[in-house]
C-alpha cells in the first residue's frame, strides 16, 4: 500500500493530569541553505548534513515520561516526536487551557533535561470545533460533503490561517517553538502534506469545492481560485464544452500547488512567530506516481489509475517538492534550521515487494536523483523510501524518515503485507541510513515499552550497529 493512514498515539488529548485538574489548571544557492541544518535539541543546535550518513535516531508519538527518558537516553534515542493537541490547548475560541500548558510544559522540560530534542508535532490536524464552524472551515468535496471537522480548510479559508496563525502565537508564548529540535509541518489527517484523502467520504473526493476555492469568498491571501469553476472531477464537459487533457492537467496542478502552498504558508508562518530550527514534511508514501497521474488525467480524474487516494490527496511529488523548496527557498534566511522532507513509509508494503526482485529495487542507489523521476518506466517499481529520497534529493530537500508502525496495529500505516514489527526494525534503520537520512523516527514509543516483538534494548542494538557500520561505510548518502 503507498499510501497509509498512520494515527498518531495521542496520549497528549485526556493525560492523567489533565483530566484530575484540568478545569484549574529555494533559488538554487538558496535550497543549499535550506538543507544546511539537521535535527536539533534544546539550547545550541548540532549540525548534520544530510549527506553526510551521520544517522540520528529518535521515536515518534512520546511521552516524554521521566521513568521511560533514561532507558530511551541510554539506548542511543536523542530525539522524540511530541504532539500538540490543538483541540486540548484551546478548546473555546481565544481561551487557552492553561492547564493542558503546564501538562505539556512540563513533558518538554523532562525530554529537555533528559538531553533528548524534541520534534513539535503543533497539531494542525487536531482542531477544536470551533474551527470548522469558522467561514470555510471545513473542506468541501464536489458532492457537497463536508471534510473531517478536526482538519481545518488551511488550503483556502482566510479564516481559518487567522485561527492558525493565533493559535502559533499562543503555542509560542505557552512553550516556546524556537526550543523544539524541528517542527513537523503538515495539513492532512495525519499530520502529512496533503488534503483530507478518501478515508473521510464516498469514491473519489476531491477537496477543492468550498465557495473560497470556487469563488474567491473568504480566500486566503496569496491562494487562487479553480481554474474552471463549476467543473468536476469525472465530467467530461463543462459549460456544454468538452474537457480536455490539458485543462484537467492544468487544474490538477492548481489543486496539487495549493496545498503545497498551504504548507509553505505554515512554514513562513512559524518563521514570522521567531522560530528558527529545523522543518520536517511529512509525506504519505509514494504519492501519485508518474504513468497513474497520466492515465488520471486523460480519464478526467474520474477515479482510473488511483490506487490508493493520492490523487484526491493532490499527492504529485514531482511537482510538488520542488515547488515548496523554491517558494521557501525565497523567503529562509542563513543561519535557520533545514527543511527536510519526511518519508513516513520506511520499509512499508512497497519495500517487501521491492525487495523481491531481481535486482532489488527496495533502498536508495547513488544517483537516485538523476534519473528521468518522469519517464524511466523503472522508477514505478521502487519502494516508497527510495522514491521519495529521490524527489526530496532533486528538490534540494533534506531527508528523514520514519517506519510504518506494526501491521498488527488498527491505524498505522502497516497492512497485511507490511513487514512485522521486528522485521522493521532490521530494515527500516537500514533504508535510513542507506538513502542518507539525518534521523530516523521509530513508530511508536508505546511500542518499545510493551509486552510486543520490539523493546527498547532491541532499538539499543540497532543503533549501535548503525554506528559501527557508519564509521565502515562513511558517506552513503543515497543522492546526486
Amino acid at each position: 500500500m503507498a499510501r497509509h493512514e498512520k494515527q498518531r498515539r495521542r496520549w497528549w488529548r485526556r493525560p492523567p493530569a489533565v483530566l484530575a485538574g484540568l478545569a484549574a489548571v529555494l533559488a538554487a544557492a538558496l535550497v543549499g541553505v535550506l538543507v544546511a541544518g539537521g535535527p536539533s535539541g534544546g539550547g545550541e543546535r548540532p549540525v548534520t548534513t544530510p549527506n553526510s550518513g551521520d544517522l540520528a535516531f529518535g521515536v515518534l508519538g512520546s511521552r516524554c515520561d521521566a521513568d521511560r527518558l533514561a532507558a530511551l537516553h541510554e539506548a542511543g534515542v536523542r530525539y522524540a516526536e511530541v504532539g500538540v493537541d490543538w483541540a486540548a490547548f484551546e478548546p473555546v475560541d481565544g481561551q487557552v487551557d492553561e492547564g493542558y500548558v503546564a501538562f505539556l510544559r512540563r513533558h518538554l522540560e523532562q525530554c529537555e533535561r533528559a538531553g533528548i530534542g524534541v520534534v513539535l508535532t503543533p497539531g494542525l490536524h487536531s482542531a477544536p470545533d470551533w474551527v470548522a464552524e469558522l467561514p470555510g472551515g471545513s473542506y468541501r468535496d464536489q458532492d457537497g460533503t463536508a471534510g473531517p471537522r478536526e482538519v481545518p480548510n488551511v488550503v483556502f479559508s482566510a479564516a481559518v490561517r487567522d485561527a492558525v496563525s493565533d493559535y502559533l502565537t499562543e503555542l509560542d508564548r505557552a512553550v516556546g517553538l524556537d526550543r523544539a529540535a524541528a517542527i513537523r509541518v503538515g495539513t492532512g489527517v495525519n499530520g502529512e502534506l496533503g488534503y483530507p484523502g478518501t478515508a473521510t467520504a464516498g469514491a473519489n473526493p476531491f477537496w477543492a469545492f468550498d465557495q473560497a476555492a470556487q469563488r474567491g469568498v473568504g480566500l486566503a491571501d496569496g491562494a487562487t481560485v479553480t481554474p474552471m469553476p463549476d467543473w468536476t472531477p469525472g465530467s467530461p464537459t463543462r459549460d456544454g464544452a468538452a474537457v480536455g487533457t490539458e485543462q484537467v492537467r492544468e487544474w490538477f496542478r492548481w489543486y496539487s500547488r495549493s496545498v503545497a502552498d498551504a504548507v509553505v504558508w505554515v512554514v513562513r508562518t512559524l518563521r514570522d512567530r521567531g522560530y528558527t530550527g529545523d522543518v520536517h514534511l511529512p509525506l504519505a508514501g509514494r504519492g501519485a506516481l508518474p504513468a497513474d497521474l497520466e492515465a488520471a488525467l486523460a480519464a478526467g480524474l474520474d477515479g482510473t489509475a488511483d490506487r490508493d487516494g493520492s490523487l484526491e490527496g493532490g499527492l504529485f511529488y514531482p511537482d510538488q517538492l520542488p515547488y515548496i523548496a523554491e517558494s521557501l527557498a525565497r523567503t529562509e534566511r542563513r543561519g535557520w534550521g533545514g527543511v527536510y522532507a519526511d518519508s513516513s513509509s520506511v520499509d512499508d508494503a512497497t519495500a517487501v515487494t521491492a525487495r523481491e526482485l531481481d535486482p532489488p529495487q527496495d533502498s536508495c542507489q547513488p544517483g537516485d536523483a538523476d534519473r528521468d523521476l518522469l519517464t524511466e518506466p523503472d522508477v514505478e517499481r521502487w519502494s516508497s523510501v527510495r522514491w521519495t529520497v529521490a524527489n526530496a534529493r532533486r528538490a534540494g530537500l533534506g531527508v528523514v524518515g520514519e517506519n510504518p508502525g506494526s501491521p498488527d496495529t488498527p491505524g498505522t500505516g502497516g497492512n497485511e503485507l507490511t513487514d512485522s514489527s521486528a522485521e522493521q526494525m532490521v530494515h527500516a534503520p537500514r533504508y535510513a541510513q542507506e538513502c542518507g537520512m539525518s534521523l530516523f523516527l521509530w513508530a511508536f514509543e508505546d511500542d518499545l515499552f510493551g509486552n510486543g516483538e520490539v523493546t527498547v534494548a532491541r532499538y539499543a542494538e540497532v543503533i549501535r550497529t548503525a554506528g559501527a557500520r557508519r564509521r565502515r561505510t562513511p558517506g552513503r548518502g543515497g543522492g546526486r
